[in-house]
């Protein structure tokens, strides 16, 4: 009887092991590739939107048509969104003059958004949300709800590139560089 306990016991120790050990790859692996669904957003016109502004005004996705859109999906509950904060402030002071606008869409409430921004000087317009931002995040090819999730439109407003998760400055830039 004690050895089947035992047994029992260790069976349970080795699951619950081989869960935790999968979540933790997955959490820390690489953010997958786009789907090919995501994938055939590129080219197809930037959605409408409407989402509330940190000053609780609704702000229109077509106010910035006519500039490159860096459309940044982030929280601030979310570490590696809060490290590319840093370089989308660098890259809104640098490109401004240059048809560029970085736009921050948060999962989050507006007042612990509101206090990051505040904190760490954000130079672009934030939009905040719940629901309404989870539903434009999956228009826009989210389908897998990751955080950070970019996605940057040329001019007329069109979709030219899609990245699950976190991005690094020479990427965005490049890509910027292309449009602008």
């Amino acid at each position: 009887m004690k050895n089947k306990q035992v047994m029992i016991g260790a069976v349970a120790i080795f699951l619950f092991g081989a869960v935790l050990g999968n979540f933790a790859v997955k959490m820390f692996r690489t953010p997958p590739e786009p789907s090919a669904e995501t994938q055939s957003l590129i080219g197809s016109s930037l959605p409408e939107y409407n989402l509330l502004g940190l000053d609780g005004v609704r702000e229109r996705s077509e106010q910035w048509l006519g500039k490159v859109q860096v459309i940044n999906f982030w929280a601030t509950w979310c570490p590696p969104c809060k490290r590319e904060i840093p370089t989308l402030i660098e890259l809104q002071n640098e490109y401004r003059n240059h048809n560029l606008q970085v736009i921050g869409i948060a999962m989050d409430d507006a007042e612990p958004v509101r206090q990051y921004a505040d904190k760490k000087g954000i130079n672009y317009p934030i939009l905040v949300g719940e629901q309404d931002v989870i539903d434009v995040s999956e228009q826009l090819g989210n389908d897998l709800g990751i955080l950070p999730y970019t996605v940057i439109t040329d001019q007329a407003g069109n979709i030219t590139f899609i990245r699950y998760g976190e991005v690094d400055r020479n990427t965005l830039e490049s890509e910027i560089k292309k449009l602008i």
